[in-house]
């Protein structure tokens, strides 16, 4: 598979490649789960980038908000469900931050590379995104394209960009659209009917029965009206595509990155390396520095490419100080193309397989 640039800026003179170890060395997923949960809900615990753990904990916050309000509205129809409307302080947020196991590591993992994308977006509406993008040309011209498709999927995905970002930083707690994928609104949805249930039973305002039917009915009927096709992951899924069929995906990577839109940066990037988005952000995200760099070689990015993306993804990915970053984008040619094509069949795998093989140490064969 030939790989296609998208080289922003120009290349600098590369150095030997870092002594380290070929791949990221990934925390097990259910470690990574209690430290995650560590870090959202108890002071003092630094895991990953605060800025992170911030706006992850908005996301989650903003769609349990939202949901519970949905479920409240949809019970008034049953008797129990009703008395709902008794209870004037919002439940299931502080339910989970009393009771934050009850989320899964897989919705866990879904908010943190959500919450990265928010951040990054954030900082290109304050204007830190790289001067020589022109906004009247690069990804916005999609929106004012002649296929019909290609409109309708960019002008769906910039509005949920935009309202991601937008509010990012601000405390959490504000409704937010639960734009989900399927298996996590469901998630959310049954957590917060389960919690729903159990208060309108502890408060004695239904018989526990009664209360569990009432929201069991009211989760099924959410469920139902769920578009899963509208959330942000699966249009810009959809759009990259779509570009793809009509052979146009290429020529937006740089620009998409530029922008830093990394959304539509990853599901473009999914399409040219063949590796699913989740995969590509959780590179992009959590990657170790060589793993990183794999994907930007395997996209045809220069050692240049390869700064810009440790200087831009620093709010999510941590602080490196100056030294480090220079030294490996220097060093960055000397990553061997073989180093790399494993380090991207690895994420070619089955998410399920790769999951299962971040829990079992591996055994060092050099």
């Amino acid at each position: 598979m030939s790989a296609a640039s998208f080289t922003i800026f120009d290349t600098e003179p590369s150095g030997s490649w870092p002594l380290a170890a070929a791949g990221s060395g990934p925390v097990g997923a259910s470690v990574r789960h209690l430290i995650d949960l560590s870090h959202f809900f108890r002071d003092g615990v630094r895991g990953w980038p605060d800025a992170l753990a911030t706006e992850a904990r908005r996301h989650i916050a903003g769609c349990l908000t939202a949901i519970e309000a949905a479920l409240v509205d949809e019970a008034r129809s049953s008797l129990a469900g009703s008395t709902l409307t008794l209870v004037d302080r919002p439940i299931i947020w502080p339910a989970v931050q009393r009771h934050p196991h009850i989320l899964s590591p897989e919705l866990m993992a879904h908010m943190r590379l959500r919450a990265a994308v928010s951040l990054l977006g954030a900082q290109a509406l304050r204007g830190d995104g790289d001067p020589a993008a022109d906004p009247t040309q690069g990804t916005a011209w999609l929106i004012e394209d002649d296929d019909a498709a290609v409109v309708d999927l960019a002008a769906r995905l910039v509005r949920t960009e935009a309202r991601w970002s937008a509010q990012a930083g601000i405390a959490a707690g504000s409704a937010m659209q639960a734009d989900l994928p399927a298996e996590h609104f469901a998630e959310l949805a049954w957590t917060s009917a389960a919690v729903l249930g159990t208060e309108l039973y502890r408060a004695g305002l239904a018989e526990q029965n009664a209360a569990m039917m009432a929201m069991t009915d009211a989760a099924f009927a959410l469920l139902a009206r769920h578009d899963e096709e509208a959330s942000g992951f699966a249009l810009a899924t959809r759009l990259a595509r779509t570009l793809r069929d009509r052979g146009r995906h290429a020529e937006l990577l740089g620009q998409a990155l530029s922008e830093r839109r990394y959304l539509l940066f990853a599901a473009l990037a999914g399409e040219l390396a063949d590796v699913e988005l989740d995969a590509v952000l959780d590179v992009l995200v959590h990657g170790g520095d060589t793993q990183l760099a794999a994907l930007c070689k395997a996209l045809g990015g220069t050692a240049s490419d390869y700064r810009h993306l440790l200087l831009d993804l620093r709010i999510v990915r941590g602080e490196r100080d100056d030294p480090t970053l220079v030294r490996l984008s220097q060093s960055y040619d000397d990553l061997r193309e073989d180093d790399a094509a494993d380090q991207m069949q690895a994420l070619r795998r089955p998410a399920a397989l790769r999951a299962k093989l971040a829990m079992i140490p591996q055994v060092d064969r050099g």
